[in-house]
């Protein structure tokens, strides 16, 4: 199951720019195989996606339907920022 990074107070997942099988460079939401992968990796591909690392992200299991709908709406588009509400809901917001 993915992994992907949920800051705890903003709910935001952290996206990055990532390489897809052919790869082509895309913006998606930042995800690993495993915990421990995502846990060993987190500060780094953090700092290299712009984020601070303050030490409020979590690892959170989601889905694959999930994790293809986090790209969808972020639609390869930079300037976009996914918030996971607690509800369930993903909210995009553009900066």
């Amino acid at each position: 199951m993915p992994v992907v990074l949920r800051h705890r107070a903003s709910g935001e997942i952290a996206c990055g720019v990532l390489k897809n099988v052919y790869d082509f460079a895309y913006f998606g939401a930042l995800w690993w195989e495993d915990n421990e992968t995502a846990e060993r990796e987190a500060e780094s591909a953090l700092a290299l996606a712009g984020y601070e690392y303050d030490g409020a992200w979590d690892a959170l299991d989601v889905r694959e339907e999930r994790l293809k709908l986090f790209n969808v709406k972020l639609n390869n588009d930079r300037r976009r920022r996914l918030v996971l509400e607690p509800d369930g809901t993903v909210a995009v917001f553009k900066t």
